[in-house]
């Protein structure tokens, strides 16, 4: 035993001094220069054309995506770089590595192609360019085409399909013997454990390798613990033109999990008879056994564990999808942080740091590839997406973390039977060739699809192939109220079982729209407040938890992303994240890292909210009470308000509720639980405006006040130093509010809720233009006597016929015949602003006369002067 110790001591020395720099890797993200648009002769060096200096990852949809021209840059990108390739090997073999680029791209080394064009915009692929090379400088041009190609997958989607060469390029230069570069997938290693138990683990791996006809070479595996002990070493003959494959057994293994992701390293080597090295990757080994049971949920090495977690899209606001790795890798942290332990790779396979963090930090992940919506035409576009699904199995093969490969995302949102006999056939044909490809790919892994249509619905067509079922459903959102989603839940999970009692159920997507500038104590289904959002997740989780038959769960989204095409409350913006496109957490985040999380935790869920207002409880009072929520995973909490004892709370469900005295000016909101012995605190430093109840009130004299006009909600201009607008209200005698007039409502077959989905142009601030009083006759302010100014801002939008108003200020005309639409354009905010002088006790009344249609008011502000 002491002599096995000392020569697995002396292998793992042995071994780290001789790992060598064997294959040579290297990004090549810089100095780039890129033209967008068509070029008809691109070698032509007499081409005249402006290039720009870009460095990757890099796309071209940066700003396009957000603008208020509707649609964005689809179409051809051209990328050049001049480089020397260093000289590292003799008779080297030299490839380009491309981590994804957007969505054809052809490549191009001194004006001669270089092997096919690549199809799809989310997978991994290499390229040869050793016969291209010269010696010197070498010129690679690469062309990518973001344009829409009815041969390629994603048809459609509720997300943007940005152009560029938006992940990293790597230059791999290896010996002439060396494992499989440029190959479907651009992986050689496929890693399997057939058989894992607590006492066992059997490992096979399956190498693939390019080697000349005649010599002796071998792979060599050398398995590593966590801390660079040698494991085990094996080492099998290859024979020309064959797979390797290796196979050991590795006794009383570390078992990877949620809870412990233990990682051993694998290094396979190709070696010859002296032991020379000719080439060398690495890999993560995670040894774990999983099973999946309809009824009694998802089971790891064993143990039942109820899978919780979020989806994930791979853009940050302001960069389109060209983000760092770590950028990718902090969105792990904050997940890991938040309790997850299960995310949602959608919907196509994204930046390796993602399952490099999934392995490392344990999370259960599913991958996807683009089939969303509609199939792509045609049985070139079926091979099409048959390739990128063996792509992405191939190259993620060896991450730990996956446990199924999902075909698709809500592929019938394009209803086959609408688009013929001869399509549906085709989308059924291409639903069981992918599903057939991925267990002829992986048997070691469950095939997943993901829909959102009824059980039945997909049953009738035949879909329903895969060995795991998810369902997005947005109740409480898109679809009836807060109080229906755990009958709407129960009755779902039942539905999908009685069809299918042996495939276990997987809610996929659910959640609801949250703008982090709207706050309301009054929430309402489709007002986008972070306060809606919160009750919302609370509802879904007390389900969720309680339902052994959900497997799992996915929040939509972890991030807010962008979406050309979205007109809600931040238009091309998708808001449903648990934390802004810039990543600031929003109230529900706390929410789920106080019931997920196993550390002892406490919070203040509003505590971003640092700005608040709010009218006072009382004539001349010095305070008005509002509700702060805190959530813990505590027993109780106790909450101290400017130093005083606010009480105890137990939690219900991880929150408790207190209702506060707010004063003017900062307030400070502190926060004690504890948990296993240990005491935890958050606090809050929150400066509030305290609006009298009378104007005229000499102890609390009026200032200034803004009204977000037709909503419940108040508003915070984020990118005017948190100003801050108020909830609506109607008049009363000594305020503030509207006389007579009705809330501008939507109404459709999902939503009916005060304001409308509107791209507002001209401003940053849609919400306050997007909800409304129409039809009002006055607005209403009983202030003292003083010079204000005022200001009123307006839009036309969603109108029919033509509106015409005069608009008076204490019986002055101030806007004679103002025609919103003709004069602005329809869908477009406009604020004016007038000094207002009040020489008597009257106060303003600004009165709306309509000579044509509705009048109507978005927003007003009120503002003493002196």
């Amino acid at each position: 035993m002491i002599k096995k110790n000392l020569l697995l001591l002396f292998l793992s020395v042995a071994f780290l001094a001789s790992a060598q720099n064997i294959r040579h890797i290297e990004t090549i993200n810089d100095s780039w220069s890129f033209y967008k648009g068509k070029i008809e002769k691109p070698f032509d060096s007499n081409t005249k054309l402006e290039w720009e200096k870009v460095t990757i990852p890099h796309s071209w949809n940066t700003q396009d995506i957000l603008d208020d021209k509707d649609g964005y840059y689809r179409g051809e990108g051209w990328y050049k770089k001049t480089m020397t390739i260093p000289q590292v090997y003799e008779n080297q073999q030299v490839f380009l590595f491309f981590e994804a680029a957007n969505q054809v791209t052809s490549l191009f080394v001194n004006g001669k192609p270089v092997g096919e064009d690549h199809i799809g915009g989310y997978t991994s692929f290499a390229r040869d360019i050793t016969s291209s090379l010269k010696e010197g400088k070498n010129e690679i041009i690469v062309r990518v085409d973001n344009a829409h190609n009815d041969e390629i997958v994603p048809q459609s989607a509720d997300f943007s399909f940005y152009g560029g060469i938006y992940r990293d390029v790597h230059l791999i230069i290896t010996k002439p013997i060396h494992f499989e570069v440029a190959n479907l997938g651009a992986n050689a290693i496929f890693i399997r454990t057939p058989e894992v138990s607590k006492n066992l683990a059997k490992v096979s791996i399956q190498s693939k390798l390019k080697r000349p006809k005649k010599g002796t070479y071998y792979v060599k595996q050398t398995l590593l613990d966590l801390d660079n002990n040698v494991v085990k070493v094996v080492k099998t003959k290859s024979k020309f033109s064959k797979d390797v494959f290796s196979n050991f057994s590795v006794d009383n293994p570390k078992l990877w999990s949620p809870d412990n992701p233990y990682l051993y390293k694998l290094i396979t080597e190709i070696v010859d008879r002296k032991g020379i090295i000719f080439d060398r990757v690495e890999n993560p080994l995670g040894l774990r056994w999983f099973s999946f049971d309809a009824k009694k949920g998802f089971f790891i090495n064993g143990k039942q564990t109820k899978l919780l977690g979020t989806c994930r899209h791979q853009d940050f606001y302001g960069k389109a999808n060209a983000v760092s790795d770590e950028v990718h890798r902090n969105d792990m942290k904050l997940l890991k942080e938040m309790g997850s332990n299960f995310l949602r790779i959608a919907h196509y396979p994204q930046d390796p740091a993602i399952l490099e963090m999934c392995n490392k930090m344990g999370f259960v992940a599913t991958l996807e590839i683009p089939f969303v919506d509609k199939a792509a035409a045609n049985e070139k576009g079926k091979q099409n997406s048959i390739n990128m699904l063996k792509e992405a199995i191939r190259f993620n093969y060896n991450n730990p973390a996956i446990v199924a490969w999902n075909l698709g995302n809500e592929t019938t949102m394009k209803a086959p039977s609408k688009l013929g006999e001869e399509y549906t056939k085709h989308f059924i044909e291409t639903h069981k060739a992918l599903a057939k490809t991925i267990k002829e790919e992986d048997k070691t892994r469950s095939s997943y699809s993901v829909f959102f249509r009824e059980p039945a619905y997909q049953d009738k067509l035949g879909i329903r192939l895969t060995e795991l079922v998810g369902y997005n459903k947005y109740y409480g959102w898109y679809i009836e109220e807060l109080e229906d989603i755990d009958k709407n839940l129960r009755s779902l999970v039942k539905r999908t079982l009685e069809i299918n009692p042996d495939k276990p159920f997987i809610l996929s997507e659910y959640g609801g729209g949250a703008d982090p500038r709207i706050r309301s104590y009054n929430p309402t289904r489709f007002d986008f407040s972070v306060d809606y959002q919160f009750l919302l997740h609370k509802a879904y989780m007390k389900t969720i938890l309680n339902m052994p038959e959900i497997v799992g769960a996915n929040v939509w989204n972890y991030a807010d992303f962008q979406v050309e095409h979205r007109k809600d409350a931040v238009p091309h913006i998708n808001n449903k994240g648990l934390v802004s496109a810039s990543r600031e957490k929003k109230d529900a985040y706390y929410f789920y890292q106080a019931v997920l999380g196993k550390k002892p935790f406490v919070a203040i869920a509003s505590k971003g909210w640092t700005k608040r207002s709010g009218i006072a409880d009382n004539q001349g009072g010095s305070f008005t009470k509002q509700p702060i929520t805190v959530v813990g995973n505590g027993k109780n909490v106790e909450l101290f308000f400017n130093g005083n004892s606010q009480g105890k709370q137990t939690f219900d469900f991880s929150t408790a509720t207190f209702n506060v005295p707010f004063k003017q000016g900062q307030n400070l909101v502190e926060v004690v639980s504890e948990k296993d012995g240990k005491k935890i605190k958050d606090f809050a430093i929150i400066d509030f405006t305290l609006q009298p109840k009378n104007l005229k009130s000499k102890i609390n004299p009026f200032k200034e006040i803004a009204i977000n006009v037709g909503s419940y909600c108040y508003f915070i201009e984020e990118d005017n130093v948190g100003y801050l607008w108020m909830p609506d209200k109607a008049y009363e005698k000594g305020g503030f509010g509207y006389v007579d007039g009705d809330y501008l409502r939507f109404k459709s077959k999902r939503r009916n809720n005060v304001g409308v989905d509107v791209s507002v142009k001209g401003t940053k601030n849609d919400p306050i233009f997007q909800t409304q009083v129409i039809g009002l006759k006055a607005y209403k302010f009983d202030v003292p006597k003083g010079t204000y100014e005022l200001s009123l801002s307006l839009a036309e939008l969603k109108s029919r016929g033509e509106n015409v108003m005069d608009i008076f200020v204490n019986n002055k005309k101030v806007w004679e015949n103002l025609n919103l639409k003709k004069e602005y354009g329809k869908d477009r905010g406009v604020t004016k602003r007038f000094l207002i002088s009040v020489d008597d006790d009257n106060g303003i009344t600004i009165d709306f006369k309509a000579t044509k249609g509705k009048t109507r008011l978005s927003g007003i502000k009120l503002r003493k002067v002196n």
